[in-house]
C-alpha cells in the first residue's frame, strides 16, 4: 500500500492521536470520501495526529477464532495498534460493516461493551481508547451500537469535531474528568453521549465551501485494475439532493441540498493539480448534474487533460451534449438508477421518469461511444408485485434489443432497506416471516430470467444469501438499545446468517416481533 499524500507524524510531539478506521478493506476505504476529509481535517493541525486503520481481507469472525497476526490492524502510517490512540474514530456507512467493527475492536483487545471497559479503567487502571462514530449509518440510527461506542457524531462533523477535539485534550491533560468531559460536549448540539441519553441535533454545514478541501489526497499509486477509485482524485460538489426520493437516506438525512461554489471546487481542481500526481478526477455528490454550472465544472477537468468519473446521473439530465461531453472526457460507461421497471412503482417513489425516457436515453448512450451502462434497481418496495417484477425484466429485454454488445448492461439489484426517519422507514413487510420467502421467490425468478438476456451482465447471483443479509440489515437499521446485545452475540457466534438465529433464540429476542412493531409505527431513533 503505497498512497501519494500520506502524513506521517511525530507522536512525541503532538497532543492528541486519533486512529480513523474504516471497517472495510483497504481498497473500499481510500475509495472513501468521508475517509480523505476526515484525514486532511485532522491533520491540518500540527498538535493533532490523525492515521488510518483497515480491516485485513479474508478474516474470520470472530477474531478469537482468526489466528492471524495483531500486526495486520496496525495504522498503515506508523505501525501503531489501536488501543494505543487516545480517540478511535469509525466511519460507518453499511449495516454490513458491523460485524467488521466488532472484529477490529475484538482483535485489538478492546472489550466491546462500553461499561465493561469504563469498569475496567475504574477498577483495574487499564486505558482504552475514547470509541466515537459518524457516518450515516450513525446519523440515521446510533442506537444499536449505544452499548458499545462512547460518543457519536450526527449529522456533518465539520463544525464541532475540532472543538470536540479540543475538549479531549483537556480531559487527556487532566483538565477535567471523565463526566466534566461529557457535560462539556452537550454544548456541541449534534453529538450523542448514550451515557447521557441527550438529545442531539442532526449537525448541518449550512455553505459547504466552509468544508474543508483536502487538497493533500491519499491517493494509492498501484496500478492494479480493482483499485481504480483509490486513485483518483475526489472533489465534492455537493450534499444532499433536491428529489427527496421516499427510500433516499441522503434525501432526508443530508438535507437541504447545498452546492459548493464554482469558484471554489475550481480551485481544489488546480490545487490538486499542482500538487499531486493523478489521471482522473471524480465528482462527488448524491446529485451531482444538479449543480448549475456541472457541464461546466466537466468542461474545466476535461481542458486540465485529465479523465473524469461521476456517480450515478439523472436519467432526466442525460442530454446528447452531456453524453458527448463524457465522451470527451474518455468516460466508457453511465451510471444510472431507475430502481424498478413499472412507471407507477417509480412515480411513487418520487422519480417522475418514463420507460420511454430510459429507452431514449439507453439509445443516446448506444450511439456514442461510451460502452457500458450501470443500472441499479430496488428489489422488495412498498406496494410491489410479480408484475413489478415482470416489468423489470421487460424494461431489460427492450434496452438489450437496441443493440449493445454482450455483458454492455450491468444491473445490480439491491434489497430495499428501510431507514428510519424517511417515509418508508416503517415499510418492513418484506422482511416478516409470513412474507420473506415470497420475496425470495422473486429474487430468485428475476436473476433466472436476466441471466437469459444477452446484454445483461448480472451482480447479484445468490439470491437467498443477499436477502439474508439484507433482513439483518433492516434489523440493524431500524433497531433500539435492545439490539447491541444481539448484534455483539450474533459476532461472536460467528456473524452469519445461521449465528444470529441462534443469538435470537439465546437472548429469547424475536425480529418478527420487533419489526412487527416498527410496522405499526414505533420509531426507536428521531433526528
Amino acid at each position: 500500500m503505497i498512497d501519494e499524500g500520506l502524513i506521517v507524524k511525530d507522536w512525541r510531539y503532538v497532543d492528541l492521536t486519533f486512529g480513523l478506521i474504516y471497517p472495510n478493506s483497504y481498497k473500499l476505504a481510500n475509495s472513501s470520501y468521508t475517509i480523505r476529509l476526515l484525514y486532511y481535517m485532522i491533520n491540518a493541525y500540527e498538535r493533532f495526529l490523525c492515521e488510518r486503520i483497515f480491516l485485513p481481507e479474508r478474516v474470520k469472525y470472530p477474531a478469537s477464532n482468526d489466528h492471524s497476526s495483531i500486526n495486520l490492524i496496525r495504522s498503515l502510517e506508523n505501525k501503531i495498534l489501536p488501543a494505543e490512540f487516545d480517540i478511535l474514530g469509525i466511519s460507518v456507512h453499511y449495516e454490513n460493516d458491523l460485524k467488521n467493527i466488532l472484529w477490529i475492536l475484538d482483535k485489538a483487545k478492546i472489550p466491546l461493551y462500553r461499561k465493561e471497559r469504563n469498569r475496567l479503567r475504574e477498577k483495574e487502571d487499564l486505558i482504552y481508547p475514547l470509541l466515537i462514530a459518524g457516518g450515516p449509518v450513525i446519523t440515521s440510527n446510533p442506537l444499536p451500537l449505544s452499548k458499545i461506542f462512547d460518543v457519536f457524531f450526527i449529522g456533518d462533523s465539520e463544525q464541532t469535531l475540532i472543538p470536540f477535539l479540543d475538549k479531549f485534550s483537556d480531559f487527556k491533560l487532566g483538565d477535567c474528568n471523565r463526566d466534566k468531559f461529557y457535560t462539556n460536549l452537550i454544548n456541541l448540539e449534534n453529538i450523542y453521549i448514550p451515557e447521557l441519553n441527550n438529545h442531539p441535533k442532526r449537525g448541518v454545514l449550512k455553505n459547504l465551501d466552509e468544508s474543508p478541501n483536502p487538497i493533500s489526497q491519499t491517493i494509492s499509486q498501484s496500478q492494479k485494475e480493482d483499485t481504480i477509485l483509490e486513485r483518483n482524485f475526489f472533489v465534492e460538489v455537493n450534499r444532499g439532493c433536491p428529489y427527496q426520493c421516499k427510500f433516499c437516506i441522503s434525501s432526508f438525512h443530508n438535507s437541504p441540498f447545498r452546492n459548493k461554489s464554482y469558484t471554489n471546487i475550481i480551485h481544489l481542481i488546480d490545487e490538486g493539480i499542482r500538487r499531486i500526481h493523478f489521471e482522473k478526477i471524480s465528482l462527488i455528490g448524491s446529485c451531482v448534474s444538479s449543480h448549475p454550472k456541472f457541464k461546466d465544472i466537466c468542461e474545466y477537468v476535461i481542458t486540465k487533460g485529465k479523465k473524469l468519473s461521476i456517480p450515478s446521473i439523472r436519467l432526466d439530465h442525460i442530454t446528447e451534449d452531456l453524453i458527448y461531453l463524457f465522451e470527451r472526457a474518455n468516460m466508457n460507461s453511465i451510471t444510472i438508477a431507475p430502481e424498478t421497471g413499472s412507471e407507477s412503482l417509480r412515480f411513487n417513489l418520487g422519480k417522475k421518469v418514463t420507460n420511454q425516457k430510459i429507452l431514449d436515453v439507453a439509445t443516446k448512450i448506444f450511439n456514442s461511444s461510451i460502452r457500458y451502462i450501470k443500472f441499479y434497481f430496488l428489489l422488495g418496495l412498498p406496494s410491489e408485485s410479480d408484475d413489478d417484477i415482470e416489468a423489470i425484466i421487460n424494461l431489460l429485454k427492450e434496452l438489450d434489443e437496441i443493440g449493445f454488445e454482450r455483458g454492455a448492461l450491468k444491473v445490480n439489484i439491491n434489497p430495499f432497506i428501510p431507514k428510519l426517519n424517511t417515509p418508508y422507514g416503517n415499510f418492513v413487510n418484506n422482511y416478516l416471516n409470513d412474507s420473506f420467502e415470497q420475496l425470495i421467490s422473486r429474487f430468485q425468478r428475476l436473476t433466472k430470467e436476466l441471466k437469459k438476456i444477452r446484454a445483461v451482465r448480472l451482480k447479484s447471483s445468490h439470491p437467498k444469501e443477499v436477502l439474508k443479509s439484507a433482513k439483518l440489515q433492516t434489523l440493524f437499521s431500524l433497531g433500539d438499545t435492545t439490539i447491541s446485545k444481539i448484534i455483539i452475540e450474533y459476532y461472536q457466534n460467528g456473524a452469519k446468517y445461521n449465528d444470529f438465529q441462534i443469538a435470537e433464540k439465546s437472548l429469547e429476542f424475536s425480529s418478527d416481533n420487533y419489526l412487527g412493531k416498527i410496522q405499526e409505527g414505533y420509531i426507536p431513533w428521531m433526528i
